[in-house]
């Protein structure tokens, strides 16, 4: 075959595979399942919106994935996404607290109380940054306004001093790049305060690298305004799917890479072997040799191990650097209602949190006005979900095509999930009419999203993640080995780093 091969249907092998046949290149992308998306999944729910399966909404600030949603026509698509609001719920220990009243909670010891600034444990978290990294919340600050004023100079020079605060930062006598983020939390926070940020977080307290952590938090805005697309999250991928079809790229589904190979046989250095899938993802006996001049390999690190590779494929790096970022484990509980019941207590959208193993709920998401992502546990807190996978799937009459498409959810995780709902909102609703469930951390998926490992010299692995074989042709784009590792922007740079460094295309001019 010759030519550039992209393996994973994801949103960053879909923008390398489009950008490349943009630039004329032939261009064949091979997807394992039979969908185009990756991790955005958006399925669509009967009487409109979305349950958004995987990623569910983007940061403003974002400027070049603002720009690419401009040129491919999306841009309109962007509405308002609501995250937590003074009137939604935080329960925690047995007490609820509406989010604004959370700061003054009389069970909240003083010395807590006294120590939070914004509606939820955040303020706590960014007390511990900045006992780690002092200065850091006056450089976020000074660092996204000149963003947004569109003054990069000022923005460079914020971003060098929190860099150099970063770098000799200590937390209890050892540099913060090698302590783990648990580790400055304790150091700044007594027990109260560290049982607070982790019940009332929403998302687990993760083991991973400190100095990384704090890098995402900085390169998120303080008030960070966040969108959603109304067409669903996936129409992104989608739209550059279309896009990469146009320019005369070729789509090739049902097709798992499961080996690479030095290729003794012209058209390409390698050879890759592919493994026929069926629509449920089970293999189906039969294999397709292909050979490839270059591959660009846009899978995470799950699917990345899983390939067997000829010695002498990748550099003496790979191993150490793929295990470079732990797996972190997310779920998601979609519930549809006859009616949206949570409107008389007086919460309308956005996020709810509680230390019950729903973790974070969401009301009417992805402009479903009645639906709720009704759990929403990650790391450890999704191993409860695992006593109902066995249970046969949720089903009410008529029910049954209100998620189009979507995988099904466990009876009894239902059942549990809607008792724990009408004892956190205090009422007695109707039982849901139907309901969705998301593993990603169940075959054929292992991850949600990665973090960093404490100790890792995260710009040299990225870089070298990035072109893992050296003198060869054979590149990865993914968001694990990134700065903002499980994001659409960390997935979309990665892949222009690839694009630009190593295959040799200039800066799109419709970027910013």
């Amino acid at each position: 075959m010759g030519g550039v091969v992209v393996i994973g249907a994801g949103v960053g092998g879909c923008y390398a595979a489009f950008r490349l046949a943009a630039g004329s290149q032939s261009v064949t992308l091979y997807e394992s399942g039979y969908r185009v998306g990756g991790r955005i999944w958006s399925v669509p729910v009967r009487g409109g919106g979305w349950a958004e399966l995987g990623a569910m909404r983007l940061n403003r600030e974002a400027a070049p994935v603002m720009a690419l949603l401009n040129h491919l026509g999306l841009a309109d698509s962007l509405t308002p996404f609501h995250f937590d609001r003074p009137e939604n719920f935080v329960l925690a220990r047995g007490d609820r607290l509406r989010q604004r009243d959370f700061a003054n909670a009389v069970r909240i010891p003083y010395a807590v109380r006294r120590r939070i600034h914004e509606t939820d444990a955040g303020g706590l978290t960014l007390q511990a940054v900045e006992s780690a990294v002092p200065g850091f919340g006056r450089l976020r600050e000074t660092y996204h306004r000149a963003v947004r004023e569109r003054r990069p100079a000022e923005a460079a020079s914020a971003r060098a001093r929190y860099r150099t605060a970063r770098g000799t930062a200590v937390v209890q006598g050892e540099p913060l790049g090698k302590v783990s983020w648990p580790q400055v939390l304790a150091a700044a926070l007594d027990r109260e305060a560290l049982r607070l940020v982790a019940d009332t977080g929403g998302y687990d307290v993760h083991a991973g690298g400190a100095a990384e952590w704090i890098d995402v938090l900085f390169h998120t805005p303080p008030q960070a305004e966040y969108v959603t697309l109304s067409s669903g999250m996936q129409s992104l991928p989608r739209a550059l799917h279309s896009a990469f079809e146009q320019a005369g790229g070729r789509t090739l589904r049902g097709r798992r890479l499961c080996r690479i190979a030095f290729s003794d046989r012209a058209g390409g250095p390698y050879e890759l072997t592919f493994a026929f899938t069926d629509r449920t993802g089970r293999d189906t006996g039969l294999r397709e040799h292909v050979r490839a001049k270059t591959v660009v390999l846009a899978l995470p690190q799950g699917a990345l191990r899983r390939i067997q590779t000829e010695p002498g494929i990748f550099g003496p790096f790979w191993h150490g650097d793929l295990e470079a970022v732990e797996p972190v484990r997310a779920a998601k509980l979609f519930l549809a209602y006859d009616e949206p019941w949570w409107r008389a207590c007086g919460v309308e959208t956005g996020r709810s949190t509680t230390d019950l193993p729903l973790r974070q709920l969401w009301y009417a998401p992805g402009g479903a006005s009645r639906l709720l992502l009704a759990a929403y546990p990650s790391g450890p807190s999704a191993e409860f979900w695992d006593r109902f996978g066995a249970d046969p799937p949720y089903h009410v009459p008529g029910g049954a095509d209100t998620f189009r498409g979507g995988p099904p959810a466990p009876a009894a995780a239902v059942a549990h999930a809607h008792r724990l709902l009408c004892r956190m909102h205090r009422v007695r609703a109707r039982p849901p009419a139907a309901a969705c469930w998301q593993d990603w951390g169940r075959p054929p998926y292992s991850a949600a999203w990665h973090i960093w490992r404490t100790g890792q010299a995260t710009e040299e692995v990225a870089a070298r993640m990035r072109a893992p074989a050296p003198g060869g042709s054979l590149y990865v784009v993914s968001d694990c080995w990134t700065s903002d590792p499980g994001s659409i922007p960390g997935t979309l740079g990665c892949a222009e780093q690839v694009l630009r460094d190593h295959l040799a295309l200039p800066r799109p001019t419709w970027s910013s």
